[in-house]
């Protein structure tokens, strides 16, 4: 595999030079995790950030009473945890493999050694991180002021941007997960989630059954 050219289809290396990007490259180590394989679990110290080049990860955190929350499910071309490689924190969540999933991890502690001898790296990083945190604010006050519909609309037209492969049909998208999980995603009922996603079926918005889904853009509202 070209490790070079696997990570400039992430955008947090989007404005590398290659010879930036050769210098992260040579962090990178290759690593696959087989159907429900644990990454990292919520709490223990962070030693790599995961670069997701094949498959589906979910991400989830217990609350106070031992539940589990659904709070991410990443696809091909999406960094995690999205605290990534400036804070020294625990990982925030537990990141799990939905499917046979291949990432490259490279490991925080070499990757602040790295940002330290080349600074000009360091501010192209955090340039692009910026924005990154203005779509997952704008993605909160989606959850803050949408009725249930509004949410169930918007994780399809996210994840469809996203992950999705347009075609004439429209967008298909591989999405192995349960009304159940995506209830969890978008603070919902799982009943709430059956009756919308019907609703949309019926309106020729989404298409399809079990993991592979034909989502048409201009009908879902």
């Amino acid at each position: 595999m070209n490790v070079s050219q696997d990570l400039k289809e992430f955008s947090l290396f989007r404005d590398l030079t290659p010879e930036e990007l050769a210098r992260v490259a040579e962090l990178a180590v290759l690593r696959q995790y087989r159907r429900g394989e644990t990454i990292f679990i919520e709490g223990t110290p962070r030693e790599a950030v995961y670069f997701l080049v094949r498959g589906l990860v979910k991400v989830v955190k217990v609350d106070e009473e031992g539940r589990e929350h659904i709070v991410a499910v990443l696809g091909k071309g999406q960094m995690f945890p999205h605290v990534g490689f400036f804070q020294d924190l625990p990982y925030p969540g537990t990141a799990s493999a939905i499917e046979q999933t291949t990432v490259y991890a490279i490991s925080t502690r070499a990757f602040d050694a790295l940002l330290r001898r080349h600074p000009p790296i360091a501010l192209k990083l955090l340039r692009v991180l910026a924005d990154r945190i203005v779509q997952l604010q704008a993605k909160l006050q989606e959850l803050a002021v949408y009725d249930s519909r509004e949410r169930v609309v918007a994780f399809l037209r996210h994840f469809a941007e996203e992950q999705g492969r347009a075609g004439p049909e429209g967008v298909r998208v591989h999405l192995p997960i349960t009304h159940a999980e995506i209830a969890q995603m978008v603070g919902l009922r799982r009943e709430s989630v059956n009756r919308i996603w019907n609703q949309l079926r019926r309106e020729g918005a989404i298409e399809g059954e079990r993991d592979t889904w034909i989502i048409h853009l201009d009908r879902l509202q």
